[in-house]
């Protein structure tokens, strides 16, 4: 037989457990002695009964969740799973949760009904809905009547997002009754094009949130169509409404606050929006207003009429992104209409007194036309397509074209004479 040395033995014991599928996950009944709270927050304890003891330990990070303070002599239930501290080669129960015992049984049947719906596929991430609208416009909440809980969620939406309409739907939250109740207003208002359900209530013992590990009522949120956020209990609660919801919140004003976005951090951004809006519409119609007097100056344009027209369309583009930017900031970044409404009539106003400087520049520009100054009695002379202002330019016997108002006329140049 081959020696090995006594780390290779409690390495081969250590991992021996670890595999072994009945010692992974295992729930344990018995009572606490020897009872130690270290410093670091981590538990060390042993679990016994009449006829046998394990040493246990509980990592700071799991027992800060469990809701009462355990000593000597408690007796309570402890889900983990077993393996070997490798130092001294002790076997001990590595405890992830822990409870008082004397839910025994309701505890059995939470872990079993949770590993079955798993098994089925009821908890799967893929199958899980997304939340469409990132600005609810329409929740529906499903909590207990006048509760602690629908005052912390009312309170919540206030604060955050009071421009959505939140419908309470009064629900029991326990007894044998309540798992029947949440099923028949779940598929009520799954029915009626809410945004969300957020279904809630506040913290409670384990018996007090049992109704909310009812099979029925699992299936049924697997069921929706509706974005659905569960905020039941305290953090450190879960239920199996928990795992089949599309989000969980670990309190009911958690679930307002991972469902909505806050209305002030939309107002500042809706400012920087507005900011940079006015920015580029006042260099925009700067630039319109340099061109413009640029043209406005020059007296031998051909039809600045076209120049006019296009100058409009320009502006009539501009306007109706402007509209369109506008609708984009109502319709995505919060619907308040006031605040939008009044950028849209200050760009109104701004282009009503443009439109009126534009037209009074078309009569100007007008006045320029040749064809006008031509119907006032006046010609135009060219010689070989070039326009002739000066005598000097034209000699004896030259053929010209007279270009009048409603017509072109050959000439030939009897006498050029200047003065």
């Amino acid at each position: 037989m081959e020696t090995i040395n006594v780390f290779t033995l409690v390495t081969y014991i250590k991992r021996y457990l670890e595999n072994d599928a009945h010692l992974n996950k295992v729930l344990v009944s018995g009572e606490i002695s020897n009872f130690k709270n270290h410093n670091s927050g981590h538990l060390y304890f042993t679990l016994k009964d009449d006829r046998a003891a394990i040493n246990c330990v509980m990592f700071s990070s799991k027992a800060r969740l469990i809701n009462f303070d355990p000593k000597n002599g408690d007796k309570v239930i402890v889900s983990g799973n077993i393996s070997v501290f490798e130092s001294t080669g002790q076997m001990q129960l590595y405890v992830n949760n822990m409870k008082i015992d004397g839910l025994g049984d309701l505890y059995q049947r939470y872990e079993e009904l949770k590993n079955k719906l798993y098994a089925e596929g009821y908890f799967n991430q893929e199958h899980k809905n997304v939340l469409k609208n990132k600005y609810p416009e329409k929740v529906a909440v499903l909590v207990g009547d006048n509760s602690a809980a629908m005052s912390d969620i009312k309170t919540t939406f206030y604060r955050r997002w009071p421009i959505c309409k939140v419908d309470y739907y009064p629900v029991l939250v326990q007894g044998k009754d309540a798992s029947k109740n949440i099923i028949e207003n779940l598929l009520l208002v799954d029915e009626l094009d809410y945004d969300a359900i957020i279904l809630a209530r506040g913290g409670g013992s384990f018996e007090d949130l049992f109704q909310f590990n009812d099979e029925s009522l699992v299936k049924t949120i697997y069921s929706l169509k509706t974005f659905l956020i569960s905020g039941v209990g305290h953090e450190q609660d879960y239920t199996l409404v928990d795992f089949v919801s599309d989000l969980r919140a670990p309190t009911p004003t958690a679930s307002v606050e991972l469902l909505t976005p806050n209305i002030n951090d939309i107002l500042l951004k809706l400012d920087d929006y507005n900011s940079t809006m006015e920015y580029v519409i006042n260099n925009r119609i700067a630039f319109l207003e340099n061109k413009y007097d640029h043209l406005s100056k020059n007296k031998y344009l051909l039809n600045p009429k076209l120049i006019i027209e296009k100058m409009e369309l320009k502006i009539d583009s501009l306007y109706k992104s402007l509209n369109k930017y506008s609708l984009i900031l109502k319709n995505k970044e919060l619907m308040i209409d006031n605040f939008v409404d009044l950028i849209k009539n200050n760009l109104k106003s701004l282009f009503l007194n443009k439109e009126h400087k534009i037209m009074s520049l078309e009569k100007l520009l007008s006045a320029y036309s040749y064809k006008n100054i031509l119907k006032r009695g006046y010609s135009v002379i060219y010689k070989d397509n070039k326009i002739i202002k000066d005598c000097d330019d034209l000699k004896n016997n030259d053929n010209i074209d007279i270009q009048l108002y409603n017509g072109r006329l050959k000439a030939e140049i009897k006498e050029a004479k200047n003065g």
